[in-house]
């Protein structure tokens, strides 16, 4: 493994906090990246932030608001890249998550300049639409999945699907956790599962859910709309989010902090690097990214180009980003 780069995304703040990023590795090489950025989370003054890094030089511009002031927390960014080039900013919006709308913004121009914002799905109140966390992909009869998940009583996944780049989505069943597996001692706290993280195969298309039953969870499809009864895996989860990335030659590399305290509220450290040569049926450790104590946490990951890149919440107060190659 040859380290490309371990570098911070922006100074650490020193009166506000930021998590939950995204990026994307444009066509002309660079890096945008996103996260919801305020006095701390759930604060009426959070709002989605654009941090670019030039391809040729390597550094990382000024962070610059991208949403609107409306008064209302801003969270999860995820981006998009369509086949053509354009990028779609999906966003929650709302003082609580169980009540959160999907909001998107739209750029033509590289995530230079967004359009205004919409609402994803028109009157949608669900809980909020398209992907929760993690990224959306192109399956290859050329439709997006989008994973997805809501938090009103039990954590409950679902995936939303496009056949138009994006314009319209329809929305997949439910996909609840059995009630067998809720861990009865901790009955009194939020379970179930969320934000899925999902790819696809020579077998079909499959996904990791984060849950609040001390492992991951596993779903699998054979076309993306029918998905079988979610599984443990022998992945522990400390009930946060992880995300996983499909290589060229078949390989899986998860990210995760993977550890269980409690089994419901462990600690969000280490945050690890994990590969798997049987489709996600195992893994084995890579490498730690951070060990630290403290909150090291929410990994999104990509792979371009013989690269993975990797960004992370780095204690709440700044992003990592890690991009490596010769894996």
């Amino acid at each position: 493994m040859k380290i490309i780069a371990n570098e911070f995304v922006f100074p650490i703040l020193a009166d506000k906090g930021c998590h939950a990023s995204h990026f994307l590795v444009l066509q002309d090489g660079s890096i945008f990246c996103v996260c919801f950025c305020g006095t701390r989370e759930g604060a009426d003054d959070v709002r989605i932030i654009g941090i670019r890094r030039d391809a040729v030089t390597g550094r990382w511009g000024e962070p610059r608001p991208i949403t609107e002031d409306d008064g209302q927390p801003h969270w999860n960014p995820v981006l998009f890249q369509r086949k053509d080039g354009v990028v779609i900013l999906f966003y929650k919006v709302g003082r609580t998550i169980r009540d959160w709308k999907t909001r998107c913004m739209i750029s033509y121009d590289g995530c230079k300049t967004f359009g205004e914002s919409f609402e994803m799905v028109e009157g949608d109140d669900s809980g909020g639409r398209g992907p929760s966390r993690n990224k959306a992909i192109y399956l290859r009869d050329g439709s997006i999945l989008a994973p997805g998940s809501t938090e009103r009583g039990a954590w409950t996944c679902f995936f939303d699907r496009s056949f138009d780049e994006g314009r319209t989505w329809m929305r997949g069943k439910d996909i609840c956790l059995p009630e067998r597996f809720f861990d009865a001692a901790n009955a009194s706290q939020s379970h179930g599962i969320i934000q899925p993280t999902v790819w696809q195969s020579d077998f079909g298309v499959h996904a990791l859910m984060r849950s609040g039953e001390g492992c991951l969870f596993r779903t699998d499809s054979s076309d993306g709309w029918d998905w079988c009864e979610p599984y443990p895996t022998d992945m522990p989860n400390n009930n946060s989010a992880v995300d996983l990335v499909n290589l060229p030659d078949g390989r899986l590399i998860l990210a995760c902090n993977p550890f269980s305290e409690d089994r419901r509220v462990g600690a969000r450290s280490p945050l690890s690097l994990y590969e798997s040569t049987d489709n996600g049926k195992t893994f084995t450790f890579l490498t730690h990214l951070a060990t630290m104590p403290g909150e090291y946490s929410y990994p999104a990951l990509r792979y371009e180009n013989g690269h993975v890149y990797v960004t992370y919440t780095w204690r709440r107060r700044t992003i990592q980003f890690f991009c490596f190659s010769g894996i």
